[in-house]
């Protein structure tokens, strides 16, 4: 492992304004395609569900990165990996670019989210052990400064007439920054357990074993699963099903991930000595009671006002899930865990949206609320089951 020095005061604020900028750059591909597509879907001749194995090897590779992310950092630290992970991405992306076809952007794809899985594992790992959960809420809420910026840059480029590869050419370029800022600062960075050299770094085997750790999992996959599918099915839900206006509807999906932004930031005006964990397990309490009153489907008024705080209480769900991962785990499994909570996060992201369609198709649209007021409940059983864990 590489010997590092203790960054000064003013390193370390570099470094944590590099962290704010990875979560940024983070955020900044993940919504591009959406803006994209159409325009990519004519330049290739593709069909609407042509877009479905790009989806499904992206997160393939994300999954495969976040899982090896603690055997990386305990091997080449923080700073090298952030360097190589952003440099990655921006290769693929720009893999985007030049494709010939479309069935090279989807192998592209693969490396997309094997970048994107290493960073967003390796800032975590990070964050979790040197931030309080305030800090990683703000953290949070800048990936979606990323996802915001993402969509609103490929909209201006083609609203200027210019092709969609000209604005994946700017996050290119911008992904190639950022990997030289991380590579000129790594020797600051170390790792990210290195504070707590006492604890050997276990194994993943060793990890995935823990029951703590197959709990932790189990709630990462249920909140990301639960957190998409409401982004992905709150406007079919509320223009197709019960009849809402286009505006209001999209009022609603802005309420809802404006909500999640909003309560990360203000998550930091909480008081410091307010615990994670009672965090959390009110704002799965109080997320099923809006997801209870979709299901009841009252009015548009209050459908529209579910969806706002069901937003604002999932955002700090996920930060302070991370932030208490080495207290909950123990420092030696941090890196390993945090990786497969990112892996599995990844895949619920994909998976409940997925399942929720499917069960749409056979059952209707109304259906969605059921299914994740089941969701939100399990998720409270399990995370109450881990804190009984760690309890013991």
């Amino acid at each position: 492992m590489t010997k590092t020095s203790t960054p000064s005061v003013s390193h370390r604020r570099l470094l944590l304004a590099l962290t704010f900028v990875a979560y940024i750059a983070l955020g900044l591909p993940d919504a591009l395609i959406g803006v994209a597509w159409p325009q990519m879907r004519a330049d290739f001749d593709l069909p609407l569900s042509a877009l479905g194995p790009l989806y499904v090897s992206a997160t393939a590779g994300y999954v495969i990165a976040s899982t090896m992310a603690g055997a990386l950092l305990a091997r080449v630290g923080l700073g090298t990996l952030l360097a190589a992970s952003c440099a990655l991405t921006g290769a693929a992306l720009l893999g985007y670019v030049m494709a010939p076809s479309w069935s090279v952007i989807v192998a592209f794809g693969l490396l997309t989210g094997c970048g994107g899985g290493a960073i967003d594992a390796a800032i975590n790992t990070h964050a979790a052990v040197h931030y309080s959960a305030r800090l990683v809420n703000v953290l949070h809420a800048f990936w979606g400064v990323g996802a915001a910026l993402g969509p609103a840059l490929l909209t201006a480029t083609l609203v200027h007439g210019y092709d969609w590869r000209y604005g994946y050419v700017v996050v290119v370029a911008f992904e190639f920054a950022l990997a030289l800022a991380f590579a000129m600062s790594r020797i600051q960075w170390g790792a990210p357990v290195a504070r707590h050299a006492a604890h050997s770094q276990a194994s993943l085997l060793q990890t995935l074993r823990s029951g703590r750790v197959q709990l932790s999992l189990l709630v990462f996959l249920l909140y990301t699963g639960c957190e998409a599918a409401a982004g992905a099915w709150a406007f079919s839900l509320l223009y197709e099903a019960r009849d809402v206006a286009t505006s209001a509807a999209g009022l609603a999906v802005s309420l809802y991930w404006g909500g999640l932004f909003a309560s990360r930031l203000g998550y930091a005006c909480l008081p410091a000595d307010l615990h994670p964990g009672r965090v959390t397990a009110i704002s799965i309490v109080v997320a099923s009671a809006a997801m209870l009153l979709l299901v009841l489907d009252i009015h548009a008024v209050v459908d529209i006002f579910a969806l706002g705080v069901l937003g604002a209480a999932s955002g700090p769900i996920f930060p302070c899930m991370i932030s208490m991962t080495p207290q909950r785990l123990g420092q030696q499994h941090t890196a390993n865990a945090i990786g497969a909570q990112i892996a599995v996060a990844a895949v619920g992201f994909a998976g409940l949206p997925a399942l929720c369609g499917v069960v749409a198709q056979h059952v209707g649209l109304n259906s969605i609320p059921v299914v994740l007021l089941a969701c939100w409940s399990m998720l409270l059983f399990v995370h109450l089951a881990l804190e009984k864990a760690v309890e013991r």
